[in-house]
């Protein structure tokens, strides 16, 4: 697809508008606290590292063996603050912003580059930054985003050494795409699924040179080796889940489904929604015209883009249990490129326009949610509802953390990590003993916190259950998930703080 000439014009202020775009529409919205329960995990590795090293109770709270570089970021801040942990959500969420915000960089470079357009690359970063989950993760503190902006600036590099043909410029390019790739893997390792983009690239620009073609694969392989050597630098040999077949082997077993549950109708329902409403939905459906459309014009350089770019993440994360929108995040780019290059192919003087009643139209199409795997495209009010969300859980945890008894047990799943967190942050000192997959028990001065995962569907009988096994007939019982009031009825000693309704 070539573009109208006279069209193409690079204006100036593309890439600061952009820039200033993002900016306003992230930064006054960035939240204070974990904005989901994974970032609150993290936030407890990080913590249980600083105080007790690599053999902490909490090291493997969330897989600190695929995200190492932003846990010795992290490690590094908390140290360098004196060890304020209050202050580690708002770090972890205003790096997300200011990343978001750097992030329109290289996709609009990557994108005008590639096609040739600088409207076409304008309208998609505009379109992106509105996108549902990236625009989420632009307030709330997780890695993804960062790996995300340090590959598509590794695509940069590699897009312009396949554009010179100076060897020593060329081959410096393709250091340095390596170089991003791999700082790109250590900060979240499953982001080498974006690997085949190398490839479209060298199909878009119509490579023949061998050796370009072999540094593609080449790129690739370097920079997953790299990754796996400085991952165990940086962690040491016993820092991770997924770090040792055994360990390999009960994350396998934990995320991937039985061929049953993977062709049932609810588990497809339940893994492709989080696709859908990552890009926001009109985004996906009109996504999908675009692509057909190419595909009936036989647009090979369109079609191999978005295949290449889009599937491998996108099956991966369908088939894996427990998808949600921002591991769908990579996918969305080519998405919104496709559908604007239409846009431009179809209707040049209109692009902008029709990009923003994509945008709004992905505003008015969804009701406002708070959900990490579901996130409305309608921004504000979703943000208001995660806000609130926000301080209701870091509220609650803080109210059960300072519970005046000696020994209490906490049932629960979404909140655990938010209560984990305001024990360990606000205690001088602790000791905590990992007990099951997520039950632990914590001991901070003269307070002892028996920590349990509950199943969201759990019945009152297995929850009884449970207390039975653990012996908590002399503990405080409290659980911001589940009504303990059965638990009450029977004797045993309860604390009834209230419940929260959380839209996974």
């Amino acid at each position: 697809m070539t573009p109208a000439a006279d069209s193409c014009e690079n204006k100036p202020y593309y890439l600061p508008l952009l820039l200033i775009i993002s900016a306003a529409s992230h930064f006054p919205f960035v939240l204070t606290g974990f904005g989901e329960l994974d970032a609150a995990r993290i936030g407890v590795s990080v913590i249980d590292m600083v105080k007790h090293g690599p053999e902490g109770a909490f090291i493997n709270f969330y897989f600190s063996d695929v995200i190492p570089l932003y846990i010795l970021y992290l490690k590094s801040f908390m140290k360098l603050t004196g060890q304020h942990f209050e202050y580690l959500p708002v770090i972890m969420n205003y790096t997300n912003a200011v990343f978001g915000t750097l992030t329109v960089i290289p996709a609009y470079i990557l994108i005008k580059r590639l096609f040739k357009s600088p409207p076409v690359s304008f309208c998609s970063v505009l379109a992106l930054i509105f996108a549902p989950a990236f625009y989420q993760s632009t307030t709330t503190g997780f890695p993804h985003l960062i790996s995300f902006f340090f590959l598509l600036t590794s695509f940069c590099f590699y897009l312009t050494a396949l554009d010179h043909d100076q060897i020593a410029s060329s081959y410096l390019r393709m250091a340095l795409a390596c170089l991003f790739l791999t700082v790109s893997l250590l900060f979240k390792l499953d982001y080498i699924l974006g690997a085949g983009t190398f490839i479209s690239l060298l199909y878009i620009r119509k490579i023949k040179d061998r050796n370009k073609i072999i540094s593609a694969f080449v790129i690739i392989i370097l920079s997953g080796l790299f990754a796996l050597i400085f991952r165990h630098l940086i962690i040491g040999p016993t820092g991770g889940v997924t770090s040792s077949s055994t360990g390999l082997s009960e994350w396998y077993n934990f995320f991937f489904p039985g061929p049953s549950s993977l062709f049932s109708l609810h588990y497809l329902e339940r893994q492709v929604k989080p696709v859908i409403y990552a890009a926001g939905m009109i985004t996906f459906f009109l996504g999908i015209a675009a692509f057909s459309y190419q595909l009936m014009k036989r647009n090979s350089d369109a079609i191999i883009f978005i295949l290449l770019w889009t599937v491998l993440p996108t099956i991966t994360w369908m088939i894996l249990n427990g998808n949600n929108a921002r591991h769908n995040m990579l996918s969305i780019l080519p998405f919104l490129v496709i559908i604007v290059m239409t846009f431009f192919e179809k209707a040049p003087r209109y692009v902008l326009i029709l990009t923003v009643m994509l945008i709004l139209g992905n505003y008015f199409i969804t009701s406002p949610s708070s959900s990490i795997l579901r996130p409305s495209g309608n921004l504000i009010k979703s943000h208001a509802l995660l806000k609130n969300r926000m301080i209701e859980l870091h509220s609650k945890a803080g109210e059960i953390a300072n519970i005046d008894e000696k020994q209490i047990a906490v049932l629960g799943y979404f909140s655990n990590p938010f209560t984990i967190y305001e024990i360990l942050r606000t205690a001088p000192s602790y000791e905590a003993v990992k007990t099951g997959r997520e039950d632990y028990k914590i001991k901070a001065g003269n307070k002892e916190y028996v920590i349990l995962y509950i199943d969201r569907n759990a019945s009152e009988a297995a929850i009884e259950s449970m207390v039975g096994r653990y012996n908590l007939q002399d503990h405080v019982l409290v659980s911001v998930s589940h009504d303990l009031t059965f638990l009450q009825k029977r004797g045993l000693k309860v604390k009834n703080i209230g419940l929260i309704k959380v839209d996974l």
